[in-house]
């Protein structure tokens, strides 16, 4: 097999439970939504009778939820930003004819940056959001 020693050949096997592990993760993130949802629903009626207890019972049940997902969304952030800076940091391919190596240096170079993209607004979008919950409650 002719190609870089520092690259391994993909596992199919691994593909598959990547691929398992990412589909039961969001189902369950879907089926916590979905439940979250619901709580806050009930939290909607209860403030139209006890705006008080139902701020407080936001502050204390949701809002440290919210937090969690923020956080998580902050790591799968980082991990889209980090692959997308190792596609743009990647050096060309050894044994393509000059034209080939610069259509897929430019395709990845463009996949890299929305990698990166992607990645940062995951971060930064939720904990902004969380963090001016937050703030809006003190």
């Amino acid at each position: 097999m002719m190609g870089r020693p520092d690259r391994v050949p993909a596992d199919s096997g691994g593909k598959r439970l990547a691929v398992g592990v990412w589909l039961g993760v969001a189902s369950l993130g879907t089926l916590a939504v979905w439940r979250l949802s619901v709580y806050i629903e009930s939290l909607t009626e209860l403030a139209r009778t006890d705006r008080a207890a139902a701020a407080a019972l936001f502050q204390s049940r949701v809002l440290p939820i919210l937090w969690g997902v923020a956080v998580l969304s902050l790591g799968a952030g980082g991990y889209l930003a980090r692959h997308g800076l190792q596609l743009l940091r990647s050096p060309d391919s050894p044994g393509l004819d000059p034209e080939q190596t610069l259509r897929r240096a430019t395709g990845a170079r463009g996949v890299g940056f929305l990698l990166i993209a992607a990645g940062v607004l995951m971060a930064i979008t939720p904990l902004t959001a969380v963090a001016v919950m937050t703030w809006a409650l003190r």
